[in-house]
C-alpha cells in the first residue's frame, strides 16, 4: 500500500478499520513508532511483562477475536466480567504503558480498545512459542454473563485460574465471568440464544410478582444476536442459581416470530444444562404420576421410556426445539401453497412445547419471567389488526400457561377438540376458591405500550371461544402499568445485594421519585455502582451518581420537565461540587436563559439550592457522605425549623406542600377563603366521610390539581415529594383481569395473620 492510500485511509475509514493497519499511517505519531524496530521492542517488553494467561493478555485476544480488531469498553465488560475499575487498568496498561492497544472513540457506544499491529505480533509470538493455536475449551453449559455474548474464536484454550480477569465485572460471580471467558467459538445453523443483560433480567423479575403482567413504558431495543447486531429473530435467557428464577425474553414483530423465540429460549440447551436437569426432572417424575403430568399438566412427550428415563426425556424436548428450527427454515426458504396456514402450525407447536417447558418449570419450583420486547409500538403497530394480534398473541400463551390446582386452564375452558377434552383429568372445582393463576410473570416492555392496556385486557378476558362444558374457574391477572413503590424497592434491594449494599428508605425514595421504572433504576444502579468488598448500607451520593448514568431524558419522564431541565439535572447528578449557570448549560448544551426559566419548582421545593460556589442537588457529595445526609428537607424525619411538620411515617404530599404554600403565598387572607385552594385543598369538607378511602382520594387529586393550576411547575417535581411521603407498606393490589367465565363462587376471607 503506497504511502498516499494509507493516509487517506487512515482519514476516512480508520472508525472501521483495524488500528494495526491504519497505525503507521498516523499522522498524530512520529514515523519511528511505525518501525519494525519499534513493534519488535514492544513486542518484547509485553513478553517480559505479561502474563500469557492474564486478563491483558486476554483483552488482546478479545479484540483479535472481532473482524475490526475493536471493542468498546460495555462489550469488553460483558465479553470478560471485567470491573469497571479493572477495565481501567486494563486499557491504561495497554495502551500507555506497553502501546499495544490504543484507547479509542468507538463510533457509537462512547469509548473502546483497538489493536495495534504490535498487539497483534505480541500475540502471535504468544501462540508460536507455547506451540499451538490458542483457542477457549468448549463448554456446554456456560452460567449466565451479565450481557450478549459474543463469538470468540481466538481464545485461548486450556488457561489456568490466573487466565480470567481477576475480578468479574462488578456484581457478577467469578463462576459466571469464566464461563464467558471460556464460551466456545460458534458457527450457527440458525439464530442462537443470547444472555440477556443484568440490568434487563432483574428489572423484569421485579416489575411484575408471579401471576401478574407488567406494562413498562421505557425505551428498548431488538435483542443482540451473537454477531452484535441487533435482531428481532434473537432470544435472551438469563437464570440466577441462588434465587431458582429464570427469565426469557424475545422481541414481538408477529405470532409466529415471538412463540418460536419464547419456545426456544424456554427449550435452550442451557436450560436443560443448568435448570431442568436431568436429577430435577427424575425428581419430578418420582413425585408426579405420569398421568398428572401428560393428563393435568399437558406436557407432552411422557411415554413410558422416557417417564422411566430423563435422559430419553430431555434428548425428546432437544429434538422437538430442533424440529421447531426446522419448520421455521421451511418456511424461510420452501414455497407453500398456504403459507398462511404454515405460520399457524409453527405457532400452535411453539406454543405448545413452551407451554410444556413452562410446567415442568413450575413443577421444579423455578420462578419465571417472560419479556415481551417492543421496542416502536406506535410505528410498528398503528394497524389495529397488527395490535389486535399482538394482544391476541399474549393472551393465548397466558391462557396456556395458567394453572388450576395442577390443571391447564386452557384446556378446561377453551379447548374445542373433544379428543383433547376426553383425555384430560376430571377437574373438581373447590368452592371455597375458584381462581386460577398465571405460571410466572409477563413484562411487556417499550416505550407507549401501557396504551396496550384496554386491548390485551379485553384480549385476556377470553383468549378463545368457551366450550360448553366449560367449568365455573377463572384465571385472575392483576395488570401493573406503573412502577409501585414495592417494584422499585425490591429492584434497589435486587441491585443492593449484587454490589454488596444494603438499600435503605432514602435511597427508593430517591429512585422511585426520579425514575419511572424498574428498568431505569436497574441501568442506574449496575452502570453507576461498584461492588463493595464489605457489605454497607448505600449512601446519598450513590443514589446521586448512579442516576447521573442515565440518559436525561429517562429523569422525571413522567412528568412536563422541560428538556433542557432534564439535561441541566443530569449535569448536576453527575457533578462533584457546586457548579455555576454558565458550566451547567455548557455541560448540558442549553443556554443558561433556558436553565433560569426551568429551575423555579426544583428551587421552591428545595431540590436545586444556589450556594457561594454555584448551584448544587440538594443531594450529598461524596466528601459529605459521612456527616449528615444532605436531602430536601421533606426526606428528613424531622426537619430543622418545622415543628408543626408530620413524621415521615405519617406525612403526606399536602403536608409537604402546605410548606410550600405558607412560604411562597403573600396574601394570609387566602387561607381563610373556603374558595380559594390554598384553604379547600388543605382541608376535608366536614360532609366527607373520614371512613371512605376512596372520597377522601377523590378530594386530594382534585386539591393537587387546583394547586398544579397555581403553581404549574409542580407537575415537574410532584413524584418526588410523593415518593419521599410514601409509606414503605405494601403497595394496593391492582385490578386484576379474571380470564374465563363469570364465577358466581367466590373465595372465603381468610382470618387475620391466616
Amino acid at each position: 500500500m503506497t504511502e498516499q492510500a494509507g493516509r487517506i485511509l487512515w482519514k476516512k475509514h480508520r472508525d472501521e478499520l483495524p488500528l494495526s493497519v491504519t497505525e503507521s499511517f498516523d499522522p498524530r505519531i512520529e514515523p519511528s513508532p511505525g518501525t519494525p524496530q519499534s513493534v519488535t521492542d514492544r513486542v518484547e517488553t509485553a513478553r517480559e511483562t505479561l502474563d500469557p494467561d492474564g486478563t491483558a493478555t486476554t483483552v488482546l485476544r478479545a479484540l483479535r477475536a472481532e473482524s475490526s480488531e475493536m471493542l468498546s469498553y460495555d462489550d469488553l465488560s460483558r465479553e470478560l466480567g471485567l470491573s469497571e475499575e479493572n477495565r481501567r487498568q486494563v486499557a491504561l496498561k495497554l495502551d500507555r504503558d506497553l502501546e499495544l492497544a490504543e484507547r479509542i472513540d468507538y463510533p457509537g457506544a462512547g469509548r473502546g480498545l483497538s489493536l495495534r499491529k504490535a498487539g497483534l505480533e505480541y500475540l502471535e509470538t504468544v501462540d508460536s512459542e507455547i506451540g499451538r493455536q490458542q483457542r477457549l475449551p468448549s463448554v456446554t453449559s456456560p452460567p449466565n454473563p451479565s450481557d450478549n455474548s459474543r463469538v470468540n474464536p481466538h481464545a485461548h484454550e486450556g488457561e489456568g485460574e490466573d487466565s480470567r480477569p481477576t475480578q468479574p465485572q462488578g456484581d457478577r460471580p467469578a463462576d459466571e465471568a469464566e464461563a464467558i471467558a471460556s464460551t466456545v467459538e460458534y458457527v450457527p445453523k440458525h439464530i442462537q440464544p443470547v444472555y440477556l443483560d443484568t440490568p434487563s433480567s432483574e428489572a423484569a423479575r421485579t416489575a411484575a410478582k408471579n401471576g401478574e403482567i407488567a406494562l413498562v413504558d421505557t425505551p428498548t431495543q431488538e435483542l443482540k444476536g451473537r454477531d452484535g447486531e441487533n435482531d428481532h429473530r434473537v432470544m435472551g435467557w438469563s437464570y440466577d442459581d441462588d434465587r431458582e428464577e429464570l427469565t426469557v425474553s424475545a422481541t414481538y414483530k408477529n405470532p409466529p416470530q415471538y412463540a418460536t423465540c419464547i419456545a426456544r429460549a424456554l427449550a435452550s440447551r442451557w436450560t436443560w444444562d443448568r435448570v431442568l436437569t436431568e436429577d430435577v426432572i427424575e425428581e419430578i417424575f418420582s413425585e408426579h404420576s405420569r398421568r398428572i403430568l401428560s393428563d393435568a399438566r399437558n406436557i407432552g412427550g411422557i411415554s413410558h421410556e422416557r417417564y422411566e428415563d430423563p435422559a430419553l426425556f430431555i434428548e425428546f424436548y432437544q429434538q422437538q426445539e430442533e424440529r421447531l428450527c426446522k419448520r421455521t427454515r421451511e418456511l424461510a426458504y420452501d414455497e407453500f401453497t398456504d403459507e398462511s396456514a404454515k405460520r399457524s402450525e409453527i405457532t400452535q407447536f411453539a406454543k405448545g412445547l413452551a407451554g410444556s417447558i413452562v410446567q415442568l418449570l413450575d413443577l421444579a419450583e423455578i420462578d419465571l419471567s417472560r419479556e415481551v420486547r417492543i421496542p416502536e409500538l406506535r410505528r410498528n403497530f398503528s394497524s389495529p389488526q397488527r395490535r389486535k394480534d399482538l394482544c391476541k398473541t399474549l393472551a393465548h400463551s397466558c391462557a396456556i400457561e395458567s394453572l388450576y390446582g395442577h390443571h391447564v386452564t386452557y384446556r378446561h375452558l377453551y379447548e374445542q377438540r373433544d379428543d383433547h377434552r376426553d383425555v384430560a383429568m376430571d377437574l373438581a372445582v373447590d368452592a371455597r376458591d375458584p381462581f386460577g393463576e398465571l405460571v410466572g410473570s409477563l413484562v411487556v416492555v417499550g416505550p407507549n405500550v401501557t396504551d396496550l392496556e384496554d386491548e390485551l385486557r379485553s384480549m385476556l378476558r377470553s383468549p378463545g371461544e368457551l366450550h360448553d362444558d366449560a367449568p365455573e374457574i377463572a384465571v385472575r391477572i392483576p395488570i401493573r402499568t406503573s412502577a409501585t413503590r414495592s417494584g422499585i424497592a425490591r429492584t434497589v434491594r435486587r441491585l443492593c445485594e449484587r454490589k454488596r449494599l444494603e438499600p435503605t428508605r432514602e435511597s427508593v425514595s430517591l429512585f422511585h421519585g426520579f425514575v419511572s421504572s424498574a428498568y431505569d433504576v436497574a441501568r442506574a444502579m449496575h452502570y453507576g455502582l461498584e461492588r463493595e468488598d464489605r457489605r454497607r448500607e448505600i449512601h446519598v451520593d450513590e443514589v446521586r451518581r448512579s442516576l447521573a448514568h442515565l440518559d436525561p431524558d429517562r429523569l422525571l419522564a413522567t412528568t412536563d420537565v422541560n428538556s433542557s431541565m432534564q439535561k441541566a439535572l443530569s449535569v448536576l447528578l453527575g457533578a462533584d461540587r457546586p457548579l455555576s449557570g454558565a458550566e451547567i448549560a455548557r455541560r448540558a448544551g442549553i443556554t443558561t436563559q433556558s436553565f433560569r426559566d426551568n429551575r423555579e419548582g426544583f428551587v421552591a421545593a428545595d431540590l436545586l439550592c444556589e450556594v457561594p460556589e454555584g448551584w448544587r442537588l440538594s443531594l450529598s457529595f461524596a466528601d459529605e457522605r459521612y456527616d449528615s445526609d444532605v436531602l430536601p428537607w421533606f426526606f428528613v424525619d424531622e426537619p430543622a425549623d418545622r415543628a408543626f411538620l408530620p413524621s415521615l411515617d405519617l406525612r403526606t404530599p399536602m403536608d409537604v406542600l402546605y410548606e410550600f404554600a405558607t412560604s411562597l403565598v403573600d396574601d394570609p387572607a387566602r387561607f381563610g377563603d373556603p374558595d380559594d385552594v390554598f384553604c379547600w385543598g388543605f382541608s376535608l369538607p366536614p360532609d366527607l366521610d373520614l371512613n371512605d378511602p376512596e372520597a377522601i382520594g377523590d378530594h386530594r387529586r382534585a386539591a393537587l390539581a387546583a394547586l398544579s393550576d397555581e403553581w404549574p411547575w409542580l407537575r415537574s417535581i410532584l413524584p418526588v415529594i410523593e415518593a419521599a411521603c410514601e409509606s414503605p407498606e405494601p403497595d394496593p393490589t391492582s385490578d386484576p383481569v379474571v380470564m374465563g367465565p363469570t364465577v358466581t363462587q367466590q373465595p372465603l376471607p381468610q382470618p387475620a395473620g391466616g
